[in-house]
């Protein structure tokens, strides 16, 4: 194995991991990065071009789901967030000011300040809108926490299927 062979592995392999660890931060586009590396890999070995039919269809194939796992990941945030809160009833524009505070407030405070903030300030919306009916501010508040927490879920295991993919074009590919 040559050296460069091995630098290229190196680089896509901790883009991969950084992708899909950065996943655990709220702001960091963990699967743009995991596909970053994928893009390296496949981009220095010619999708494989030179060898087989089969090999150059599968590592295009592999690279193709990888790509629709990173846009379909990325939007599943803002989708899932705003889906919840409109099934209770939510207005878009306040779903809107709590994403924007999410995002002023994860870069200032933290990413868990950021997502601190922004339930806060769902809360405050509703508790104000609804004439301070503390129940349904709070039922509007849990929907955004769930739409979050389960758009977390789904991106994490969309980015440990990105890495495996990103195996199996190395390893067997």
């Amino acid at each position: 194995m040559s050296w460069i062979r091995i630098l290229f592995i190196a680089i896509s392999g901790i883009l991969n991991a950084v992708g899909f660890f950065g996943l655990f931060l709220v702001f960091f586009p963990g699967l743009t990065v995991s596909w970053v590396g994928h893009l390296i890999w496949v981009i220095y070995v010619g999708f494989n071009r030179g060898h087989s039919p089969t090999q150059f269809g599968l590592t295009i194939a592999l690279f193709v789901v990888n790509t629709l796992l990173m846009v379909i990941g990325s939007l599943t945030d803002n989708l899932l967030g705003a889906k919840k809160t409109r099934e209770v009833g939510v207005p878009f524009w306040e779903t809107l000011v709590s994403w924007l505070g999410m995002l002023i407030g994860g870069i200032f405070l933290t990413p868990i300040g950021g997502i601190a903030i922004a339930l806060a300030l769902l809360y405050i919306l509703e508790y104000r809108r609804l004439n301070r009916d503390r129940e349904k501010a709070w039922q509007a508040t849990k929907a955004l926490a769930f739409g979050y927490g389960s758009a977390a879920v789904i991106r994490l295991i969309m980015g440990f299927v990105m890495v495996c993919l990103w195996l199996v074009t190395v390893i067997y590919l």
